[in-house]
C-alpha cells in the first residue's frame, strides 16, 4: 500500500465490495460453497465490511431523520435524534480502538499447544506427512504468474520422480509397485476389511 500510495480507506472498501459481490455471486446458487477455501478467506472480509456500513448507514439515516425532524420543528425529536447519532459513533469508535482488536489475540494456536496433532490420524501410517522438493522442477526465472503452466517452465522427468519419491516414503517401500500395492491393501482392508490390492 505504501509503494502505490493507496489509502487503506479505500483499499478496505474495495476489497470489501469485491468480497461481498464475490461470496453473494458465489454462495447464493449454491450454499454448499460456503465452505470452499476461497468463501473462507472472502466471508471474513465481507462481514467486516458490512458491519463497518451498518453503523455509517444507520449514522447517515439517523442525521437525515434529525434533519427533517429539525426543519419541521420538532426539536425534541431531532434531539434524541442525535443523540442516537453521538451514540452510534461512540460505540462504532470503541469497536475500532486497539483495545477491542488486541482482547480477541490474547490467545492463538489449539488448546494443546504447538505442533501437537490434531484429530485421528488416517491412512497407511496414520499421521504421517510426506514433503518432497526439487528446486530444478519448475524454472526459477519463470517471472509471469500466467506462463507458469507451459511445458518449458517444468521439467517433467523430475516432477515424475518427486511423485515416486513421495509416494515411496508414503509406503516405506523401496519400489513404487511395491509401495501402490501396500497403500491399496491398507485402503481396501480399511473400507472394506478385505487385503486385496489394486483391481
Amino acid at each position: 500500500m505504501e509503494n502505490f500510495k493507496l489509502p487503506a480507506r479505500l483499499l478496505f472498501i474495495v476489497t470489501g465490495v469485491i468480497s461481498t459481490l464475490w461470496f453473494l455471486i458465489r454462495v447464493i446458487p449454491k450454499p454448499s460453497r460456503a465452505s470452499y477455501p476461497c468463501m473462507k478467506i472472502a466471508a471474513p472480509v465481507m462481514s467486516g465490511f458490512v458491519i463497518y456500513l451498518l453503523p455509517v448507514g444507520g449514522l447517515a439515516l439517523i442525521l437525515r431523520k434529525a434533519r427533517q425532524h429539525l426543519l419541521s420543528a420538532r426539536y425534541m425529536t431531532a434531539g434524541f435524534l442525535v443523540i442516537a447519532a453521538i451514540m452510534v459513533m461512540a460505540i462504532f469508535m470503541g469497536q475500532n480502538s486497539p483495545e477491542s482488536y488486541a482482547s480477541g489475540l490474547e490467545k492463538t494456536g489449539p488448546d494443546d499447544g504447538p505442533n501437537q496433532p490434531m484429530g485421528k490420524g488416517m491412512g497407511i501410517h496414520p499421521g504421517r506427512v510426506v514433503w518432497v522438493w526439487d528446486p530444478k522442477a519448475t524454472n526459477a526465472d519463470c517471472i509471469n504468474v500466467f506462463d507458469f503452466y507451459k511445458p518449458e517452465n517444468t521439467n517433467q522427468g523430475i516432477v515424475n520422480r518427486m511423485v515416486v519419491d513421495g509416494i515411496r516414503n508414503l509406503a516405506g517401500k523401496t519400489t513404487l509397485s511395491e509401495s501402490w500395492d501396500v497403500i491399496f491393501r491398507s485402503f481396501n482392508y480399511k473400507k472394506s476389511q478385505s487385503g486385496k490390492g489394486y483391481t
